[in-house]
């Protein structure tokens, strides 16, 4: 009998194979979930984000698991060790789908996903860059800056120009968000600004907007000193830029520019993510509990109190023919802006006659291209690179 009982150091590696390995079994069981349900709780969406930015690595978490299944089983603890290997196998073939639905779409629209890219490409955050920072407003005592971001080199002839709208709820964000689209259109030629907006609380339905324009204008001016062509200036933005960018791309004269200028008229708009019905934002979006209240503090009231401003605020009121092209990228899992948004949009501006794009990027969820090498950036990157030839060339 002595002779098979395990030496004390074995029931203890047995013991801590069988901790380690159920530990890992949950976790991949959330993320399962997480990518099975196509709205998960409240609670789960940061999580759903995370999948959406890092789902391939969710393929390594899941062989890491069959591993610690297998050395389980081999420690003895076998109904524990299969157990775990059929939770680990389960979370492996979920954790594929969304990696085949993203290659799937990337040959639909004629991008080449890279490996390296998507393991090496770090966070696409930052920070307003002072030393290229100036002043295009001052409004309400408060100064609105942009960044002045140029393209290496001397400019041979005028260049066309990006205005980039940062996101952040109508709340919080500032201009040195995404650097990295920045740096990509510099590559290809064009100037970009990065501008900050006046940002809720108080309501800014009606401000922010008109901040936008005012930043196109001061742009246009100002195209001699950096050798900027004024008839080609676009508009871009993310999230509530997305909705900002489609505000200052199709708001007619309701929407005035909040500085002394003239000609605000865009050549082309592209919006990521957007939020573009803040009405629709806020009734639908799968994190009420942190977006209304951004929702109202940046309109000043439900959309039952304030029906009026969220009209206003919405680019579907300005929808008409004549509009600039239009690119649209959405994830088709976006818990904070519903992706049926855009595809109501990009309905319209098909009825309209507006050239449009919309590009729906599936088990993606929102902010996705704050991960630079995620599958969704390389296929945004792809068709913005196409978009811009075709609309709005450098």
């Amino acid at each position: 009998m002595e002779r098979h009982r395990k030496k004390p150091w074995r029931r203890v590696l047995s013991a801590l194979l069988m901790v380690l390995s159920v530990l890992v079994a949950v976790v991949l069981a959330v993320f399962v979930y997480v990518i099975a349900v196509p709205r998960v709780p409240e609670q789960m969406v940061p999580l759903s984000v995370l999948v959406s930015g890092y789902g391939l690595y969710l393929v390594a978490a899941a062989l890491v698991g069959l591993v610690l299944a297998g050395l389980t089983f081999w420690s003895g603890a076998r109904k524990t060790g299969g157990a775990v290997a059929v939770v680990a196998a389960v979370a492996l073939v979920f954790a594929l789908v969304p990696v085949a639905s993203s290659w799937e779409t990337a040959r639909d629209h004629g991008a080449s996903l890279s490996l390296p890219d998507y393991l090496a490409y770090g966070p696409n955050v930052g920070r307003p860059v002072e030393s290229l920072s100036t002043v295009y407003n001052r409004v309400d005592g408060e100064e609105l800056e942009l960044d002045v971001k140029l393209p290496p080199g001397e400019a041979e002839e005028p260049r066309p120009a990006v205005v980039w709208v940062h996101g952040g709820g109508w709340n919080i964000g500032d201009r040195g968000e995404v650097p990295k689209w920045h740096k990509w259109l510099n590559d290809r030629g064009y100037a970009v600004f990065p501008i900050d907006y006046r940002l809720a609380p108080p309501p800014r339905w009606n401000q922010a907007p008109a901040d936008v324009k005012c930043a196109v204008g001061w742009v246009k001016q100002h195209a001699e000193e950096y050798a900027v062509d004024p008839s080609r200036v676009m508009v871009a933005g993310g999230s509530a830029g997305g909705n900002l960018a489609l505000m200052g791309a199709y708001a007619d004269d309701r929407v005035e520019p909040s500085c002394d200028v003239t000609d605000t008229g865009v050549a082309a708009v592209a919006a990521f993510y957007p939020a573009i019905d803040p009405a629709t934002v806020w009734r639908e979006t799968g994190s009420p509990g942190q977006v209304r209240p951004w929702v109202e503090r940046y309109t000043g009231g439900s959309p039952d109190e304030v029906p009026d401003r969220y009209e206003a605020a919405s680019p579907y009121t300005y929808v008409r023919p004549g509009l600039p092209p239009t690119l649209i990228m959405h994830g088709a899992r976006d818990h904070i802006a519903p992706h049926d948004m855009s595809a109501a949009l990009a309905d319209r501006l098909d009825q309209l006659g507006v050239p449009n794009r919309l590009v729906t990027l599936p088990y993606t969820d929102h902010v996705y291209d704050f991960v630079w090498g995620d599958w969704g950036s390389q296929i945004s990157r792809h068709t913005f690179a196409e978009f811009l030839e075709e609309h709005f060339p450098s």
